[in-house]
């Protein structure tokens, strides 16, 4: 005999509507993802917020194209279209070493992930030469019309 359960359960459904997807710097939500590997603070009122319209889905461009965690504190000295459009480098201070192809590798990954889970919209976290919204990640998501709202 078939065990009864609750039809709603394990389902991303409310009533018969769907919350929409959207991908949320992982960082943001508290996740020790950032360079210097320490927890961020958690916000709560953001993850509240999003939680009441959203199923989220966190992302980390970074660690999406293969860097580490703790890694360099690089700085984007530009924008994100300039290093896919122009050929800006972006340099780790510390080592000297071009770390550019991880942050395109990351941004294509995170664009990969939008479009398997139907995100139309990202939450990203502003100063990161990735997850800005005229960063990396942010340029390459806004191109594969992903809407980009910077967080901070």
């Amino acid at each position: 005999m078939a065990r009864k359960t609750d039809p709603k359960q394990g389902r991303l459904f409310d009533g018969g509507k769907q919350a929409e997807t959207v991908l949320v710097s992982a960082c943001l939500l508290g996740i020790p993802c950032r360079w210097h590997g320490r927890r961020p603070k958690k916000r709560e009122e953001l993850i509240r917020r999003l939680q009441k319209k959203y199923v989220i889905v966190p992302i980390c461009p970074e660690q999406l194209g293969g860097m580490p965690t703790p890694r360099t504190g690089e700085m984007l000295h530009g924008t994100g279209a300039q290093v896919l459009d122009e050929g800006l480098r972006i340099i780790a201070p510390e080592t000297g070493e071009d770390v550019t192809r991880f942050h395109i590798d990351g941004a294509r990954y995170a664009l990969e992930i939008a479009e398997i889970v139907g995100a139309k919209r990202a939450y990203l976290k502003g100063g990161s030469p990735s997850c800005d919204r005229h960063g990396v990640a942010g340029e390459v998501l806004t191109r594969g019309g992903v809407k980009v709202i910077r967080i901070g």
